[in-house]
């Protein structure tokens, strides 16, 4: 019972989209389908953006055109959840049906295995986060069965009984993934799992470590922790945090931390604001590029482009650029064709 609870709050989140006005949400009396999301993105090191697109695969921007990748170009499941880069340079999709492999050239699957026979109508199939290690394992964070280490040849299984969401490894080496079901953060010191206690909230949506090595930490009610490997701070509406229901954090190339919110849990919006050490400063309250649609300001994913702009993947299939004045909607060119 307790699994199914946990799996009813994930659904709730998903298919729902934190904020303070009366803008139009984007709901189901809305032309803008709120189960349409952007809800990853990375800039490679070439420099082009990648962005995923719910059941659409994902899209490549070299800063002038975009180029859909779906399962007919190799990909394993256009139903992706993360992306991520590796040391060499490949690039790694996290779907429903596994991982990915993207050399530049072609994708390769990569299946992952599991001793676990608990339920049968589960698997570690499910990716929603992935990390290279100092070691240059990788690892592998799933809905259903916890975290898989791999390192070439074989995987090792972790937590096999949690939900899981995201990964990170701190300046010391260890692993750390927060849960989704209600287990909050644990910590891999390269023999176990344990328990880290003191955040702020035990269900953890996402994960950054920062240029300085500080680990932030994106909860569902309670705002942001930033764990220093030491103590922890956290960070809320009280301090000046726009929303704390936080979705995805962002380092900018200047060293700003960006914070995005989706909606659910009863709120009606979401929202964007970045941290410069000193202050929270929350860009919908400036500029709101949804209102002439009609249209909630929720955020699944922030990323940054050479020339410095920022891009936020939304609900309803949004994604715009914002160049610290203004907003440009390129909503359509991923749009479903």
């Amino acid at each position: 019972m307790k699994q199914f609870c946990f799996l009813l709050l994930l659904l709730s989140l998903i298919i729902s989209c934190n904020g303070q006005d009366t803008t139009k949400t984007v709901g189901f009396d809305s032309p803008y389908n709120p189960n349409d999301i952007i809800s990853g993105g990375l800039k490679d090191k070439t420099g082009n953006l990648w962005f995923v697109a719910s059941g659409r695969g994902v899209y490549r921007y070299d800063g002038k055109t975009f180029t859909n990748f779906t399962k007919k170009d190799g990909l394993c499941n256009n139903n992706v959840s993360c992306i991520y880069e590796d040391k060499t340079g490949n690039l790694w999709f996290g779907t429903n049906d596994g991982v990915c492999r993207y050399d530049g050239k072609s994708f390769s699957s990569i299946s992952i295995t599991t001793h676990d026979s608990s339920n049968i109508n589960q698997s570690p199939k499910e990716v929603t986060g992935i990390l290279q290690d100092k070691a240059g394992n990788f690892w592998f964070v799933t809905l259903h069965h916890g975290v898989f280490r791999y390192d070439g040849k074989s995987f090792a299984n972790f937590l096999s009984n949690e939900v899981l969401l995201c990964i990170s490894e701190d300046k010391n080496g260890n692993i750390l993934v927060g849960s989704w079901s209600q287990g909050g953060v644990y910590s891999y010191d390269g023999k176990s799992f344990t328990t880290l206690n003191g955040f702020s909230d035990d269900m953890i949506f996402c994960m950054l470590k920062d240029k300085a090595g500080n680990i932030w930490i994106g909860t569902r009610d309670h705002g942001v922790d930033r764990y220093d490997g030491k103590s922890i701070i956290n960070f809320s509406g009280k301090d000046g945090l726009c929303n704390n229901n936080v979705s995805c954090i962002f380092e900018d190339k200047k060293g700003n931390l960006w914070f995005g919110s989706d909606i659910g849990w009863g709120t009606q919006r979401g929202d964007a604001c970045f941290y410069d050490g000193k202050s929270f400063i929350n860009i919908t309250a400036k500029e709101e590029f949804t209102k002439k649609e009609g249209l909630v300001y929720c955020v699944r994913t922030i990323v940054e482009d050479n020339a410095g702009n920022i891009w936020f993947g939304s609900r309803g299939g949004l994604l715009v650029r914002y160049n610290g004045k203004t907003f440009t909607n390129f909503s359509k060119d991923v749009s479903i064709k």
